[in-house]
């Protein structure tokens, strides 16, 4: 114990002198491997990495499309925040909510065409003299005599050919100057054409029911004037004053 109380500063420097040696040596042990790794030569082909899984960006970017589209603001419609509802009261005593008014308002009911028919009626007696039936837009019916290669009265045709004899002929054959037409007609079979149309509408707001109306024809909604510019089979088109067309379609059979 007295040595060791006398030398024990020796014996820890001694201690610590030992561990220095030690790291020294174990430090050049790492040194030689590490310099070896570095040495070896390096693969010429790398390692091909894995490839990547593509990002789900749908919700992302539609996302982004209803920022930067959004939906129109619609202030009109059914919805009375910004269009206040219209109430009249009818002959009855009744009371209508008038959702519209004006053109937009009308209804068709229906939609009828306009027929020009020419038919061969029989031969006059009077030798190479045809006696024909008429009907121009659905109107009326008239007759009128006709010779070949002659002009009629109407102006609706012209007669240019005869089947059978001359004084009483199966068929003729017609030309029709309007359309550029050659047809051929008999007793049995008249020539017929669509001309045009006339079309029934009703006019709610107020009880209004139009029928057998033409192009050109006027109608008067709410004291105001608008003219009909045009019918088809599925149409009507309706002109005002200050010359804005609105078109009413028909949901019927055209």
């Amino acid at each position: 114990m007295e040595f060791l109380k006398k030398h024990y500063e020796k014996i820890v420097l001694c201690v610590v002198l030992a561990g220095l040696a030690t790291a020294v040596v174990w430090m050049g042990t790492v040194l030689n491997e590490v310099q070896t790794e570095l040495t070896q030569p390096v693969s010429e082909t790398p390692a091909h990495p894995k490839a990547l899984v593509p990002l789900d960006l749908a919700a992302d970017m539609n996302a982004l499309a209803a920022v930067t589209n959004p939906p129109p603001v619609v202030l009109s419609g059914d919805h009375n925040l910004f269009n206040p509802v219209t109430w009249k009261r009818k002959s009855n005593g009744n009371l209508l909510k008038i959702l519209k008014t004006g053109p937009d308002a009308l209804a068709i009911t229906n939609i009828t065409p306009l027929y020009t028919v020419i038919a061969y009626d029989h031969p006059s007696g009077n030798g190479a003299v045809y006696i024909l039936s008429l009907q121009q837009h659905s109107g009326k019916r008239f007759t009128e005599f006709a010779k070949k290669n002659e002009k009629t009265k109407s102006g609706l045709y012209i007669i240019r050919g005869i089947k059978g004899a001359p004084e009483d002929p199966t068929d003729l054959q017609l030309e029709i100057p309007e359309t550029q037409e050659t047809v051929w007609v008999n007793t049995n079979t008249p020539y017929k054409r669509v001309d045009g149309y006339t079309v029934d509408m009703k006019y709610e707001p107020q009880s209004l029911t139009l029928l057998k109306k033409r192009v050109n024809d006027t109608i008067a909604l709410d004291n105001e004037e608008y003219k009909i510019v045009e019918i088809t089979n599925n149409l009507a088109r309706v002109e005002s004053n200050k010359t804005k067309v609105t078109t009413i379609y028909w949901n019927g059979n055209p």
